[in-house]
C-alpha cells in the first residue's frame, strides 16, 4: 500500500475513533485542514482524503469554507458505521449495535421463511449446504472455523433463497459482524450438531410448507444463539 494511501487510512481510522468513543460529539467542530495535517504529521491532501472518505461514510459534514462538523453518525451514517462501532472499543454501543444486528437478523431470515414458502422457492442450494454441513460432522477432524463458514453459509442461503434482493444486501451488509457473533457461539463440535439437526428440521418444514413451525424452531435458534453470544461480551 503506497504511504500516502496508509496515512489516509490511519487519520480515517483514529478520527472516527474519537467519534465513536465520545471524544467528538455531534455538533463539535473538526480543527482546521492545517491544525489537522500538523498534529498527523502529513499533507493537506492527505487530510482532504480523510475527510472525504469520513464524509461519505457519515461522520462528518463539511460546511464549505467555514468548517467541518460531527453528525449525529448513528442516524446520517452509512451501513458501514456498524462494522466500525463493533470492532471499537465503545462497549456501550457495540452492545446496542449487536443487539440491532441480531434482531435484524431474525426478521430478516423469518421473512425469507415467508417468501420461500409462498413463493414456492427452490430449496435445493439450502441442501447443498445441509449435505456439507453433515459431511462435516462426519469428520472427526473438522475444525471450528469450518463449522462457523458452513452455519453462515447457511443463514445466507436462507435468505438469498427468498428472491428478494434488497434484503439479501441488507443481511450482507453485516457480514464481518456475522462471522465474528458466530465464532463466539461455536465452542464444541456438540453444539454444531445441534445447529445441524435443527437445520435439517428447518429444510423438512419448508419442503412441507409448515410455515408456523419452520418460523418457531428458528426464532428459538436465533434467540438462543443472541444469548449465548451477548453473554461473551
Amino acid at each position: 500500500m503506497p504511504k500516502e494511501k496508509n496515512k489516509t487510512v490511519e487519520v480515517v481510522k483514529d478520527i472516527q475513533k474519537s467519534i465513536i468513543n465520545g471524544q467528538l460529539n455531534p455538533g463539535d467542530k473538526l480543527e482546521p485542514l492545517r491544525e489537522l495535517a500538523d498534529k498527523y504529521h502529513t499533507s493537506r491532501s492527505v487530510i482532504n482524503s480523510a475527510i472525504h472518505i469520513l464524509t461519505t461514510k457519515g461522520y462528518l459534514k463539511i460546511v464549505p469554507r467555514h468548517y467541518v462538523q460531527i453528525n449525529d453518525f448513528l442516524y446520517s451514517g452509512s451501513l458501514e458505521i456498524m462494522q466500525d462501532i463493533y470492532f471499537e472499543s465503545n462497549q456501550e454501543l457495540k452492545i446496542k449495535i449487536i443487539k440491532e444486528t441480531l434482531n435484524i437478523r431474525l426478521l430478516a431470515e423469518i421473512e425469507a421463511i415467508s417468501q420461500i414458502i409462498n413463493n414456492n422457492y427452490s430449496l435445493d442450494n439450502l441442501k447443498d449446504i445441509l449435505l456439507k454441513e453433515k459431511n462435516v460432522l462426519r469428520n472427526e477432524l473438522v475444525d471450528i472455523e469450518e463449522m462457523v463458514l458452513l452455519d453462515c453459509d447457511f443463514h445466507e442461503t436462507l435468505v438469498k433463497s427468498s428472491g428478494n434482493t434488497v434484503l439479501f444486501l441488507l443481511f450482507m451488509a453485516f457480514k464481518e459482524i456475522e462471522l465474528d457473533l458466530v465464532r463466539k457461539f461455536y465452542n464444541s463440535r456438540s453444539r454444531f450438531q445441534e445447529v445441524v439437526q435443527i437445520h435439517d428440521e428447518l429444510v423438512l418444514l419448508l419442503e412441507d410448507k409448515n410455515k408456523g413451525k419452520a418460523v418457531e424452531i428458528w426464532e428459538k435458534l436465533l434467540k438462543q444463539g443472541a444469548e449465548v453470544v451477548l453473554s461473551e461480551q
